[in-house]
């Protein structure tokens, strides 16, 4: 995450923007966004197992995973997976809550520190091939015996998702995975900040269930320089701005630090983005369904964009119109008609 401080008052003007839609999502999405503290009925109990663990950059990296327990009651395993990636100058505490809240709905979430991100391209490459190599990890230990996670995973739907470098960290490792026995299954950019290399490989991006939702335009989310990467894809896309969001909102939980650089975070946003990662990840991934929550993300993102919480731009490959995700995770072009086309990409 890029730590730039602005000037007061252009921190105060973003902040503002939102102070009228706080109560608003609270009374209205309230129930579709319990806090991780009081989880609904009917939901996972959960293990974190933490550890370092020998990366292909040849550093042990501090990781959290998040392991759902089998309950008789619930949909047994396996599970799918999300490696869920961290922001430019922090660790994987700054996802804690988000962690905590998928794998309570049956999907198991690997949180790993980023090695050495201030240390310019090489570090990036080296960050790159060690979030493969996360998912080539989960994948292996999902099939070796007496391991904890043996049987929870299905190595066919583990995907990745990450906060501002890590959203870019996670694009490009998407695009390197294809090409190993473990390719990832679905993508999610919470406000992503790309470097120009990013933006200069999209046009090799894997066309597959795929979301980007971002923040606000400021110092820290690069003018919102995401939007830039999802306009070079070769298939439709969807930018989703969160309207008042700061680069701090997808943390869960944020801190000071980031509030002094970025503008603090408020619940209801964190919220929102941390619905939004949910709902995607379980229509993408087949995760299991919980009672209470909102049957499709493409539903959820529908009624925040009738209470003007967020505001949906299509973009991507000219000529196109934007992809939707249905419930049993296969996302589709909607022709003139409202058919599906078949054809897959991102939101």
């Amino acid at each position: 995450m890029r730590r730039r401080f602005r000037p007061v008052s252009a921190a105060k003007l973003i902040c503002q923007q939102s102070a009228l839609l706080v109560g608003l999502l609270a009374c209205t999405l309230g129930s579709c966004c319990p806090s991780v503290t009081t989880p609904p009925a009917g939901v996972y109990q959960v293990e974190v197992e933490q550890g370092r663990r020998p990366t292909t950059s040849g550093k042990r990296v501090r990781y959290n995973l998040f392991i759902p327990q089998p309950d008789a009651a619930l949909p047994p395993p396996p599970w799918p997976a999300v490696v869920l990636s961290h922001g430019f100058a922090r660790d994987r505490t700054r996802h804690r809550d988000n962690a905590m809240y998928l794998a309570q709905r049956g999907i198991v979430v690997l949180t790993p520190d980023m090695a050495g991100l201030l240390g310019g391209e090489a570090a990036q490459l080296n960050c790159i091939a060690d979030l493969v190599s996360d998912v080539a990890w989960l994948a292996e230990r999902s099939t070796s015996p007496d391991d904890p996670l043996t049987g929870l995973v299905d190595p066919a739907r583990i995907g990745l998702a990450g906060h501002s470098a890590g959203g870019a960290i996670s694009f490009e490792a998407a695009i390197d995975a294809q090409n190993t026995t473990t390719p990832v299954a679905a993508v999610a950019l919470l406000d992503a900040v790309p470097w120009d290399r990013t933006i200069a490989r999209a046009d090799g991006f894997p066309t597959k269930p795929s979301a980007s939702w971002r923040s606000e335009p400021g110092p820290c989310n690069a003018d919102g320089s995401v939007r830039s990467l999802l306009s070079g894809l070769p298939f439709p896309t969807e930018d989703v701005l969160i309207v008042g969001g700061t680069h701090c909102d997808p943390e869960n939980p944020s801190d000071v630090l980031c509030a002094l650089a970025c503008c603090r975070s408020t619940t209801a946003r964190q919220a929102l983005y941390q619905q939004f990662l949910y709902l995607f990840v379980r229509d993408a991934l087949q995760a299991p369904f919980v009672p209470g929550e909102p049957e499709e993300y493409e539903a959820a993102l529908d009624a925040a964009a009738t209470l003007g919480l967020i505001v949906r731009t299509a973009g991507g490959k000219t000529g196109e119109l934007p992809v939707s995700l249905g419930a049993n995770g296969q996302s589709y072009v909607e022709g003139p008609d409202g058919a599906p086309t078949g054809v897959s990409g991102l939101r």
